[in-house]
Protein backbone atom coordinates (compact mmCIF):
# COMPACT_ATOMS: atom_id res chain seq x y z
CA UNK A 1 0.00 0.00 0.00
CA UNK A 2 1.32 3.99 -0.65
CA UNK A 3 0.52 6.72 1.39
CA UNK A 4 -1.93 7.80 -1.61
CA UNK A 5 -3.07 4.39 -1.40
CA UNK A 6 -7.34 5.20 0.47
CA UNK A 7 -6.77 1.84 2.81
CA UNK A 8 -3.40 3.71 3.75
CA UNK A 9 -5.01 6.78 4.34
CA UNK A 10 -7.93 5.44 6.40
CA UNK A 11 -5.77 3.52 8.68
CA UNK A 12 -3.17 6.78 9.49
CA UNK A 13 -5.90 8.86 10.18
CA UNK A 14 -7.70 6.85 12.24
CA UNK A 15 -4.70 5.69 14.47
CA UNK A 16 -3.94 9.39 14.62
CA UNK A 17 -7.69 10.63 15.68
CA UNK A 18 -7.98 6.96 18.29
CA UNK A 19 -4.42 7.92 19.61
CA UNK A 20 -5.71 11.41 20.41
CA UNK A 21 -8.91 10.37 22.53
CA UNK A 22 -7.23 6.98 23.87
CA UNK A 23 -4.40 8.86 25.21
CA UNK A 24 -7.07 11.44 26.95
CA UNK A 25 -5.94 14.29 24.64
CA UNK A 26 -9.32 15.03 24.05
CA UNK A 27 -10.78 15.49 20.56
CA UNK A 28 -8.65 16.66 18.07
CA UNK A 29 -10.53 18.23 15.24
CA UNK A 30 -7.87 17.96 12.58
CA UNK A 31 -7.58 14.63 13.10
CA UNK A 32 -11.32 14.30 12.72
CA UNK A 33 -11.46 16.03 9.57
CA UNK A 34 -8.41 13.76 8.10
CA UNK A 35 -10.42 10.72 8.97
CA UNK A 36 -14.02 11.63 7.39
CA UNK A 37 -11.88 13.00 4.84
CA UNK A 38 -10.34 9.44 4.54
CA UNK A 39 -13.80 8.12 5.05
CA UNK A 40 -15.06 10.20 1.88
CA UNK A 41 -12.14 8.98 -0.25
CA UNK A 42 -12.58 5.03 0.57
CA UNK A 43 -16.44 5.43 -0.11
CA UNK A 44 -15.53 7.17 -3.67
CA UNK A 45 -13.15 4.59 -4.30
CA UNK A 46 -14.70 1.50 -3.50
CA UNK A 47 -18.04 2.58 -4.92
CA UNK A 48 -17.65 0.04 -7.84
CA UNK A 49 -16.28 -2.30 -5.89
CA UNK A 50 -17.55 -6.60 -5.47
CA UNK A 51 -15.79 -5.89 -2.14
CA UNK A 52 -13.16 -3.69 -0.12
CA UNK A 53 -9.89 -4.66 1.33
CA UNK A 54 -9.93 -6.19 4.72
CA UNK A 55 -7.72 -3.80 6.34
CA UNK A 56 -10.11 -1.15 5.30
CA UNK A 57 -13.26 -3.46 6.69
CA UNK A 58 -11.26 -4.01 9.93
CA UNK A 59 -11.35 -0.36 10.54
CA UNK A 60 -15.05 0.03 9.48
CA UNK A 61 -16.00 -2.70 12.20
CA UNK A 62 -14.14 -0.54 14.49
CA UNK A 63 -14.80 2.99 14.40
CA UNK A 64 -17.85 3.16 16.01
CA UNK A 65 -17.86 1.08 19.32
CA UNK A 66 -13.83 2.62 19.51
CA UNK A 67 -14.71 5.97 19.68
CA UNK A 68 -18.43 5.44 21.63
CA UNK A 69 -15.83 3.29 24.35
CA UNK A 70 -13.41 6.56 24.30
CA UNK A 71 -16.54 8.83 25.21
CA UNK A 72 -16.65 7.30 28.28
CA UNK A 73 -13.33 8.26 29.24
CA UNK A 74 -14.54 11.90 29.10
CA UNK A 75 -17.75 13.73 30.66
CA UNK A 76 -19.59 16.90 29.43
CA UNK A 77 -19.35 18.19 26.39
CA UNK A 78 -16.06 16.95 25.48
CA UNK A 79 -18.09 13.09 25.98
CA UNK A 80 -21.05 14.31 23.69
CA UNK A 81 -18.94 15.30 21.33
CA UNK A 82 -17.13 11.97 20.89
CA UNK A 83 -20.44 10.40 20.43
CA UNK A 84 -21.60 13.21 18.01
CA UNK A 85 -18.54 11.90 15.71
CA UNK A 86 -18.97 8.40 16.66
CA UNK A 87 -22.42 8.18 14.51
CA UNK A 88 -21.28 10.76 12.06
CA UNK A 89 -17.96 8.49 11.30
CA UNK A 90 -20.61 5.85 11.63
CA UNK A 91 -23.09 7.04 9.06
CA UNK A 92 -19.55 7.95 7.01
CA UNK A 93 -18.55 4.20 7.33
CA UNK A 94 -21.88 2.81 5.71
CA UNK A 95 -21.56 5.12 2.56
CA UNK A 96 -18.00 3.38 2.36
CA UNK A 97 -20.50 0.01 2.02
CA UNK A 98 -23.32 0.87 0.66
CA UNK A 99 -24.76 -1.24 -2.29
CA UNK A 100 -25.13 0.81 -5.68
CA UNK A 101 -28.62 1.48 -6.84
CA UNK A 102 -30.20 -1.41 -8.59
CA UNK A 103 -27.62 -3.97 -6.61
CA UNK A 104 -29.29 -5.64 -4.33
CA UNK A 105 -30.04 -4.44 -0.21
CA UNK A 106 -32.11 -1.87 1.27
CA UNK A 107 -32.65 1.39 -1.05
CA UNK A 108 -32.51 5.06 -0.24
CA UNK A 109 -35.31 6.94 -0.61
Amino acid sequence: MTTNDPVSSLVQAWATFDESLRSGGGFDEPAYDGLTAALRGCATAWAQRDAIPRLGANVLVDIFPATEANAALYRGEAADRMMRAAYDLHALAGRCVELPPGQGGASRP
